[in-house]
């Protein structure tokens, strides 16, 4: 199996990340999902976006286990979040074409995202940057990516919708390639909660889970 690596951010949550490799034939097995069912259960038609899915919920399962419990499948809450079935715990995920990552915790609520450095962070920076990020960024890709990367991991922790990665999600000025970052949510401007989060990177990918 092509897991990259398996970290304990502490002894009740485990963050995993995954590198695509295998076949949809593998996933399918591991996960003892039938192919017919693979289209309405991922609701995607398109092969590699069926192969994300089937990655990322076999990351799931993976780290679920490494916990010392048995998975029973996620489902969606209200707001599009995904939830352990039958464990109690909290779990994050994400995926690109290439890798699938997620974090599980048993005792709190967690949020995660990977993402490829690219120009197309540049063309958006303006509407997920503050405007004090945007000095602090400049026309650094990198710098682009934890920030997004951030913002997306801290919204999903936060788990309701109706967040500006703008206005409501704030990251601390980082040095070069940091470990841990700060970043605060605010609604309607006062200061709703604090976090460290953890940053890794994989080849030209940037990682942030928020815990």
């Amino acid at each position: 199996m092509a897991v990259i690596f398996s970290k304990n951010i502490s002894e009740q949550c485990i963050i995993t990340l995954w590198k695509i490799e295998e076949s949809t034939h593998f996933f399918l097995e591991y996960l003892n999902i039938k192919e017919d069912d693979l289209s309405r259960l991922s609701n995607a038609t398109h092969p590699l976006k069926q192969l994300e899915w089937l990655a990322s919920r076999t990351c799931v399962k993976y780290t679920v286990e490494l916990l010392e419990h048995h998975y029973q499948g996620i489902e969606k809450d209200e707001h599009n979040n995904p939830f352990l079935c039958d464990v109690k715990g909290y779990v994050s995920l994400s995926h690109t074409n290439e890798y699938a990552i997620a974090i599980v915790s048993l005792t709190d609520e967690v949020g995660i995202d990977i993402e490829r450095i690219s120009h197309k962070l540049s063309r958006v920076a303006h509407k997920f940057l503050s405007s004090p990020e945007q000095i602090h960024a400049g026309d650094d890709l990198f710098k682009m990516c934890v920030y997004w990367c951030a913002k997306e991991s801290l919204y999903k922790w936060y788990g309701k919708k109706n967040l500006s990665f703008k206005d409501n999600i704030y990251i601390e000025p980082f040095s070069e390639h940091p470990k841990t970052i700060q970043g605060e949510i605010f609604i309607d401007g006062h200061l709703k909660t604090q976090h460290t989060l953890n940053v890794f990177y994989v080849d030209d990918f940037v990682i942030t889970a928020t815990v």
